[in-house]
């Protein structure tokens, strides 16, 4: 079954991001690291086992050449933390790759300490190109999937309770090739609008 494994959050600032989430919503950011392919960087927000991927460019020049660096540009605001993209984990990325007609790509991230984590990801030009559908991901090694980090919240999340996507819904549903009850499609513009965290308690909390 297809479900969420991450939202990306978009901020003109690292720092400042981290803050806001704090601040506004008590949660607590946990080092990332580099995508020294995209020119970006990032703080992890885990969230059970999915979680928040605040997303900053770090290397202007090299970020406005990538299609992950010009969507943060474009979108990033100092005023409030932006969603850019949705990323489902993919039970079987080839299969999704086939349905889809693109190859996987491959994509990796620095840790502080050196250590690198690797993914392969299917759908990438939908996801911050035009269409702004979700994109599909499987990474290498699950024990080193960000939401396994520990952070000490002010509140209880125990999981990404749904996400709002604009844009045609047949064409997410064709995309998506099945339904995925966490994701509520609202029409309008193209792209991630909204989402809410659900706590130990049950109830919710909607970001940004």
């Amino acid at each position: 079954m297809t479900k969420i494994d991450h939202v990306l959050l978009a901020t003109t600032d690292l720092h400042h991001g981290e803050q806001q989430l704090w601040r506004g919503y008590g949660l607590r950011c946990v080092p990332g690291g580099s995508h020294r392919q995209w020119g970006t960087a990032n703080l992890i927000v885990p969230i059970g086992s999915q979680y928040l991927e605040l997303v900053a460019v770090e290397d202007k020049e090299l970020a406005a050449t990538t299609l992950l660096g010009r969507a943060v540009l474009a979108a990033a605001d100092r005023d409030r933390l932006t969603p850019i993209g949705l990323c489902l984990a993919s039970a079987d990325l080839p299969a999704t790759a086939a349905r889809l007609a693109q190859e996987p790509e491959r994509g990796s991230r620095a840790l502080a300490d050196g250590t690198e984590i690797h993914w392969a990801s299917v759908g990438m030009q939908h996801a911050f190109g035009a269409t702004r559908l979700p994109f599909f991901i499987a990474w290498e090694d699950l024990s080193q999937h960000p939401s396994a980090a520990a952070a000490e919240h002010r509140i209880a999340p125990r999981e990404i309770a749904y996400v709002e996507v604009g844009g045609p819904e047949d064409a997410l549903l064709e995309h998506l090739g099945e339904a995925v009850a966490t994701l509520r499609p609202v029409g309008g513009a193209p792209g991630v609008r909204s989402l809410a965290l659900r706590l130990d308690d049950d109830s919710e909390v909607q970001l940004p």
